[in-house]
Formats: structure tokens, sequence, C-alpha cells
């Protein structure tokens, strides 16, 4: 008689089940089983991840820290800000459409800190992100972030390292 012990089972059907989940989602159904995308009169076109709406950005991720009622607007293309252990004390920020603003981010608190904005694909940690410079910012240090929206919408940010608990958003119009 075979004999397995439950290491041995796991390495055997953890491969099985995933493939037959990828199989599942494969061969899933569209609703009215013509093969056609939409009411069966017209395609509609499908938005990926990757693309981005003409008329704006993608649904943005939400702030993991509460955003503050007070909005700050740029002054001559810069935005202030700090960072405490674990919040940014303005974290309700505007930005002019098609203009560089520059954030400047000083890190009042003993933790290392970042700024991240989610680009308009609305992820975190893909290739249209603006990342401060450094993108560690050590007790003390001050960094920048060089932000130019070419779309209108609501971005989010937050720290790299405090993903939980630290962020905001800027308002583009």
């Amino acid at each position: 008689m075979l004999s397995l012990s439950p290491v041995k089972w796991t390495r055997i059907l953890v491969p099985i089940a995933a493939g037959l989940l990828l199989i599942a989602a494969a061969c899933g159904d569209d609703d009215d089983g013509n093969g056609d995308v939409g009411d069966g009169d017209t395609p509609t076109p499908e938005v990926t991840a990757d693309e981005t709406p003409a008329e704006g950005i993608q649904t943005q991720p939400d702030s993991p820290q509460e955003v503050g009622d007070e909005v700050t607007e740029a002054a001559g293309g810069v935005l202030q800000t700090a960072v405490g252990d674990n919040f940014y004390t303005l974290n309700n920020l505007k930005a002019p459409l098609n203009e560089t603003t520059t954030i400047e981010i000083v890190n009042d608190g003993n933790a290392i800190h970042n700024m991240r904005i989610a680009g308009p694909d609305g992820e975190f940690n893909t290739d249209d992100d603006s990342v401060s410079d450094p993108e560690l910012i050590t007790a003390g240090s001050t960094a920048t972030v060089e932000f130019t929206p070419t779309l209108a919408g609501t971005y989010t940010f937050r720290c790299d390292f405090h993903t939980d608990v630290q962020g905001g958003v800027i308002v583009v119009e």
C-alpha cells in the first residue's frame, strides 16, 4: 500500500489545485454565450490595468491614513509636508494639471520613510509611480518628489515602509 506523508500530499495537491483554478478562470462564461463582449450588437472595448481611459485616471487605492480636512495647494510649483512616525502631517494636497510640482518631504520622525504616488494606473509599485528622491528618508533628512500629472483626478500616495497606516491624496485639476 502506498503511504505518503502530509508534506508529500501537499506538494502534490497544491500544484494540481492551482492548475485547476487557472483553467477555471480561463474558461469563464460571457453573459450571452455568443463570444462577443457587451450587448451583442456593439463590442465594448476592454480596459486593462495597463490602459488609462481618456477621461481620467484609474480608480486609486484608498489612503491608509485618514485624509485631513485642510487642503494644501502648491505655491510656486512646490508643496511641502512632513512625516512623523507613521503619518504625513499634511496629506490632502492639490496640484495643477500638466505642470511639474515638487513635493518636499521632511522626516521629523525616527523611522525611515518615503513617498510613493500611485500613477494613473491606480496601482502602487508600477512604472508610472512617482517616488521620493532619495527613496529612503532617514530621520532629520529631506527628500523631494517631482510630480507631473497629465490626467486630472485624485492620486493616492503612501509610505512604502508603513503601507497600512501612512498616506494621503493629491487632487489634480
